[in-house]
């Protein structure tokens, strides 16, 4: 397809299964961690937020090192209760569509990939011979061949890590891999999920070292670097869909990755609610394009957070509106944990006419915005430190407010 001819659901493809090549940004660290990960003994641990590009990566590297995988997916595993459940719907749909192949490659009087009449024999086989989870082993290394590296990934590990029995039955896959009848099939597991330290969430259920010996972790899989931010936003909007941008592209770039927090899916979303908004006005995004993009994708992406950040702004007009500015300080500092010190220093600096001369109680501000049924920040344990309850309070707060004559002002409406 030709270049100006690509729509913008064709370039930014931000809940797509598969890599999008064309706006897949390399990460040559990570992936030269994982692609080393796959040679060594150990199984592997890939961690990171949400949206930061966990499932990019793994099968971009796996595609390109042509390593056969197959995903069990843990939501269906705490949905019905057991590892192996989910390990039987994922053998009873492929093989169904395997069986359904091989019914219509017969019917014409070929046979499906050369397995010929041995098919249904192993077939019957794998489902009559074996637990699930060799069951799910033995048809990884069926269909990777002899000599293919093959890998099953557990995805979505934040979905049982709080269930004692399925970390177990995680665990237990881990070290059976260890025994010879198991080992036999040479799979490795692949474990990816939000938390840190998956491998001592497992633990729990068994000896630390038994576990721990057994997984490597790569370094996290953070946000975008700014630079890596900026690649993936030019090469989407200017270099495949040629739009314009109106105004310094320095500032525009700069507003798009602080208030996405440079997270690789809220930057994909954004760019195609952009990308579909400049369509509609000669290919050009100007403030208006823009302001009815972020609109729609905060409606979409951040709504609840966003409602969160206005139930807790000042209610009523105050000189100084204190509550107000501790939430914007929160949301625009960079680091991931804060104290009130840090706070308070940021709003004397950004608010100098209100603050000069003036006790704060930021301590007490903050403590207040950590408290209730959906609280804006957790408190650190063992410190006295904060961080944000969630990486899309900030994108919501980065979203909807600025500061105009000295006082912080919502740029959103409530959506």
């Amino acid at each position: 397809m030709a270049l100006f001819n690509l729509n913008p659901d064709d370039v930014f493809t931000p809940r797509s299964a598969n890599v999008n090549p064309r706006l897949y940004v390399p990460r040559p660290d990570l992936e030269e961690e994982l692609s080393d990960g796959l040679t060594e003994s150990q199984h592997l641990v890939i961690f990171g937020e949400s949206g930061n590009g966990k499932s990019w990566l793994y099968k971009n590297v796996f595609e390109s090192a042509d390593v056969y995988y197959e995903v069990i997916n843990l939501v269906q595993a705490s949905a019905f209760g057991s590892l192996a459940a989910a390990f039987e719907d994922k053998l009873d749909r492929r093989e169904e569509l395997e069986k359904t192949e091989y019914e219509k490659s017969t019917s014409a009087g070929m046979k499906p990939s050369g397995v010929g009449a041995d098919f249904k024999g192993t077939w019957k086989y794998v489902r009559g011979r074996k637990e699930p989870f060799e069951r799910v082993l033995a048809y990884i290394r069926k269909k990777a061949g002899r000599w293919k590296r093959a890998v099953v990934v557990f995805d979505n590990f934040e979905q049982i890590a709080s269930s004692e029995e399925l970390c177990k039955q995680v665990s237990n896959c881990i070290i059976l891999l260890d025994d010879p009848i198991y080992a036999e099939y040479g799979v490795k597991i692949v474990l990816v999920g939000t938390p840190a330290g998956i491998d001592e969430i497992l633990a729990k259920s068994g000896n630390i070292q038994t576990i721990s010996s057994r997984l490597k972790e790569i370094p996290e899989v953070e946000r975008m670097s700014v630079d890596e931010a900026k690649v993936l936003m030019r090469l989407g909007l200017e270099d495949l869909l040629r739009l314009q941008i109106s105004g310094k592209k320095e500032v525009f770039y700069d507003r798009l990755l602080k208030i996405t927090d440079r997270i690789a899916l809220e930057l994909q979303e954004l760019g195609l609610r952009i990308a579909k908004e400049a369509r509609k006005k000669n290919n050009t995004i100007d403030q208006l394009v823009l302001n009815r993009a972020i609109a729609k994708w905060a409606r979409n992406s951040i709504r609840s957070y966003c409602t969160m950040v206005s139930s807790r702004l000042n209610s009523r007009e105050t000189k100084a509106a204190r509550r107000n500015q501790c939430i914007y300080a929160c949301g625009i500092i960079e680091k991931e944990s804060f104290t009130y010190r840090e706070i308070e220093a940021s709003i004397r600096e950004l608010f100098p006419a209100s603050t000069k001369g003036v006790t704060l109680n930021v301590s007490g501000e903050l403590s207040r915005l950590a408290k209730g049924d959906k609280p804006l920040l957790k408190k650190l344990p063992n410190d006295e430190a904060y961080r944000l309850s969630s990486p899309k309070v900030r994108m919501a707060i980065r979203a909807m407010l600025e500061i105009s004559n000295g006082k912080v002002v919502k740029s959103l409406e409530d959506l």
